[in-house]
């Protein structure tokens, strides 16, 4: 799982600024209340809102496998990785805490599960093969020859899949370039 955030404001979309004369602006009428300005609503919370199908103010695994196209047990463990409290549904605390964390591990893992289809704690060619093209991210012509050698490069151990140590390695060498 891997959702990517982010959010750009202008300073004028925050503070409305207006060039002022010399003199002072005419007092407002008693009776027309002060304007109110509202701060843009954070990237985050925009997110939430847009899994948040049905506005219950959490996001069950229904949700995630409508949104995400992906199947129920995918959603299940997309829930399952951010669900700290337990109760089968993802808050907007528990969201923020997700990607507030240091320590990356259960997202990585969330990602890596994408990868492992049948859960053995290995990517296979073929896993790679059909979550590539599940994920969109190539079409048919992906061929698992091409994907043996995509996991030849991180393969370690030279076993010819890539394990959960082998994928984080991956992931924390291309985070640092």
């Amino acid at each position: 799982m891997g959702l990517v955030v982010s959010a750009t404001a202008s300073c004028s979309d925050i503070f409305f600024s207006r060039r002022r004369s010399s003199s002072p602006p005419p007092p407002a009428a008693a009776s027309t209340p002060p304007p109110t300005y509202t701060i843009p609503e954070p990237a985050l919370v925009r997110v939430f809102r847009h899994f948040d199908a049905d506005g219950d103010g959490r996001i069950s695994a229904d949700e995630m496998r409508e949104l995400c196209g992906c199947t129920a047990v995918e959603a299940d463990e997309m829930v399952a990785v951010a669900d700290r409290d337990g109760d089968g549904f993802i808050s907007l605390e528990e969201l923020e805490a997700l990607f507030e964390d240091g320590d990356r591990s259960d997202t990585l893992r969330a990602a890596f599960a994408e990868y492992d289809e049948n859960g053995d704690g290995v990517i296979t060619a073929e896993e790679l093969r059909r979550a590539l093209w599940r994920l969109g991210i190539v079409g048919e012509e992906m061929t698992a020859e091409r994907c043996a050698e995509m996991i030849a490069v991180v393969d370690i151990d030279g076993d010819g899949v890539v394990c959960f140590d082998e994928f984080k390695a991956m992931m924390d060498t291309a985070a640092a370039s």
